[in-house]
């Protein structure tokens, strides 16, 4: 990047989930070394890279290097406090690690363990967003992947807690790995059906989830609706037992904003949902999820970088 633009990227097939595998995380650090060899080798000298911002699992346990979570609330000034340098060997430039934010107690139990929560990504992707929008405060920031990420901000533009949800793994299991994958559009839908999302909504709420994900099949096998539309009817199902976690984490906040980011195929049913609660929608497309990832890395460099000179 260069005044905030990107100039050049390069993507490697390279994550966290090789240290997972292999034990260790040789396989992350090589791709990453010979991603940053390219990026130089494709710049002009007086434009190759000065530093390597990182955030997101990258500085987890299981990335190039681990960086202790930071307890909310906490914003841009208690972040940058926390970011780590370290050289790599065969890598001129100097890593900087932005830290992840927890919530809750420091040991988790059986009785506490509803209000501890853990983010990494999302944190400076809400950072790079406050900048970046005009976005009204205190809001819940909603961020869907292979995990939902719902996250207070206050009123100070600070996270104030984080609840996370299995939900994006769950269909993605759902959709590949059980009967249904028949029954359920081979693509990403490019439809949402209102109808059929109340309607998986309602069936989850008086028979559970389990019931309402074989329902799925009995309308392939009994029906000729479209697979789009049991797409939502099984977004409805789920949504339903997303929202249980939701209202019990926004309850006695005063909310009334909300702002989806990640997934855009998701974010049809949570508008929908969302604003039956009566709250206001922000969708950011994935460019502008990107760009305020790529913002917040910055911007938490750069004050991190004013507090050391």
């Amino acid at each position: 990047m260069r005044d905030r633009e990107i100039q050049t990227r390069q993507q490697m097939p390279v994550g966290v989930r090789n240290s997972a595998i292999d034990g260790n995380n040789f396989a992350l650090l090589e791709g990453i070394r010979q991603a940053v060899q390219q990026l130089k080798s494709d710049a002009a000298p007086q434009r190759r890279p000065q530093a390597v911002i990182a955030a997101g699992m990258i500085t987890s346990s299981l990335g190039l290097h681990e960086v202790k979570h930071v307890q909310a609330p906490a914003g841009l000034h208690e972040l940058s406090a926390r970011v780590e340098a370290l050289r790599f060997e065969g890598i001129d430039e100097v890593f900087y690690f932005l830290p992840g934010v927890r919530t809750g107690p420091l040991e988790a139990s059986p009785h506490n363990v509803d209000s501890l929560d853990i983010m990494r990504g999302e944190e400076t992707e809400i950072i790079g967003s406050l900048e970046c929008l005009q976005l009204a405060l205190p809001l819940l920031y909603i961020h869907l992947g292979s995990h939902t990420k719902l996250v207070k901000v206050d009123a100070a533009g600070r996270i104030a807690a984080g609840s996370s949800t299995l939900a994006g793994e769950l269909l993605h299991s759902v959709q590949q790995q059980t009967v249904l994958r028949s029954s359920l559009p081979a693509s990403l839908p490019a439809s949402f059906d209102e109808d059929f999302f109340l309607r998986g909504w309602e069936n989850c709420a008086r028979s559970g989830l389990t019931r309402s994900l074989f329902q799925v099949r009995l309308l392939d096998l009994h029906s000729k609706f479209p697979k789009e539309s049991f797409f939502s009817f099984l977004s409805g199902a789920v949504l339903h037992e997303e929202f249980c976690c939701l209202k019990t984490f926004t309850d006695g906040a005063g909310i009334q904003q909300a702002v989806l980011s990640g997934l855009p195929h998701l974010q049809p049913a949570w508008e929908f949902a969302l604003k039956r609660l009566g709250l206001g929608v922000q969708r950011l497309s994935p460019e502008q999820t990107e760009q305020a990832f790529l913002t917040g890395l910055f911007r938490i460099f750069e004050h991190h970088r004013s507090t050391q000179t």
